[in-house]
């Protein structure tokens, strides 16, 4: 009599069984990965632009240019599928087009004084003018580049009133302002008023711990950590920033310890250049560096966010320039405009003219490049 053993027949189909199931499962989720990798959007002929609404005169002054925003608004785009769509909102004045900002609805509000910048620093119009402008959208689907965006209509032709807006101010806080400290942050200033753009030089090695190769920092609104502050999550840099689980940016010190940051607020990005290890001021004092006379070194000050000379004896009529590296490469001197901002101090511009000295004394040399144009103050002891 043959004696079957059921508890082995039992296990063996249950291999079996499981078997089965594991290659139904593998065929369930290959079939939902055809189904995603083959979603189909429609023939972009069919897509459906957007179409912007009316839009109105917009005033600004310095009353409302901080407090009042203008609305713009438009009826939602079709690809043809429930997509997440981006739609940008741009000014044309029929010659050039300037970006204003991003939304995902079918509305932006826009802050007065951010549109005045734009209308004046992004499509060159002066203050104090009436400037003819219209809008249109361009929407696409968000997080990928794979299909075609849609434009909408130009908006009807509205004005926009300019003003002389004052120039704003961001900070600077990280390792080379004293180890963080935030009460005294380096201040630096708009390109332009109402640009939204902010440029400065500064000296990210002085303050970094030796043999760092790296200098970390963020960028904040107000000289304390309870205000707006920015670091990798909210400013795209353009350069690779491999540590980034706190959000600090950081600089990598082999290209230099003098770097040129740029910030857009408009489009949150963060610029970098390098610039070189040393600033120095060269002249007549010096034989313009040809007698083995070394430039002498500007020191960064970032409680001031300026850079400055030890007190150095010149002659009037001594004529004298800045420059980087003890190198004509790259050089500042006068445009022979005064600036508006520093009393007393020169505007700058890369490779112009020499800077004569009014009259002999003792002076602190002050380069001022936390703004646009550079300044040269001249501080006589």
């Amino acid at each position: 009599m043959k004696v079957i053993n059921y508890e082995h027949l039992i296990l063996r189909n249950m291999k079996f069984i499981k078997y089965i199931m594991l290659l139904a499962t593998i065929g369930f989720f290959t079939a939902c990965d055809s189904d995603i990798e083959n979603v189909k959007i429609s023939d972009p002929t069919s897509f459906v632009a957007p179409v912007i609404g009316q839009c109105n005169n917009v005033i600004v002054n310095a009353d409302n240019s901080a407090a009042e925003s203008a609305i713009f608004t438009w009826s939602a785009a079709d690809f043809g599928q429930p997509v997440q769509i981006l739609y940008s909102l741009y000014l044309t004045d029929g010659k050039k087009d300037a970006f204003v900002g991003n939304s995902s609805s079918t509305s932006l509000a826009v802050n007065k004084g951010d549109l005045n910048g734009i209308v004046m620093n992004e499509l060159g119009y002066a203050a104090n003018v009436s400037v003819p402008i219209s809008a249109f959208i361009v929407a696409k689907i968000a997080d990928t580049d794979l299909f075609d965006s849609v434009k909408s209509n130009n908006s009807n032709t509205f004005t926009i009133n300019t003003y002389a807006q004052a120039k704003k101010w961001l900070f600077l806080c990280g390792e080379t302002t004293n180890g963080w400290d935030i009460g005294n942050a380096s201040i630096f200033y708009e390109t332009a008023g109402g640009s939204n753009i902010y440029s400065f030089m500064a000296d990210f090695n002085q303050g970094t711990a030796a043999g760092n190769e790296r200098s970390y920092f963020k960028i904040t609104a107000e000289q304390n950590w309870a205000a707006a502050n920015w670091g990798y999550n909210f400013l795209t840099p353009s350069w690779s920033c491999p540590e980034q689980s706190d959000s600090n940016l950081s600089l990598d010190l082999s290209e230099g310890s003098i770097f040129t940051l740029t910030v857009n607020t408009t489009v949150m990005t963060i610029d970098h250049k390098a610039i070189g290890n040393m600033i120095g001021l060269v002249g007549g004092f010096n034989d313009w560096g040809n007698s083995g006379i070394a430039d002498t070194p500007f020191v960064w000050d970032y409680t001031t966010n300026t850079w400055k000379t030890e007190a150095i004896s010149l002659d009037a009529g001594t004529e004298i320039k800045v420059r980087v590296d003890q190198k004509w490469d790259t050089n500042w001197g006068t445009t022979g405009v005064m600036s508006s901002d520093v009393k007393g101090g020169y505007e700058l511009e890369k490779g112009a003219g020499n800077i004569v000295v009014p009259e002999a004394g003792s002076y602190v040399v002050v380069f001022h490049a936390n703004r646009t144009p550079y300044v040269l103050e001249l501080v006589k002891q």
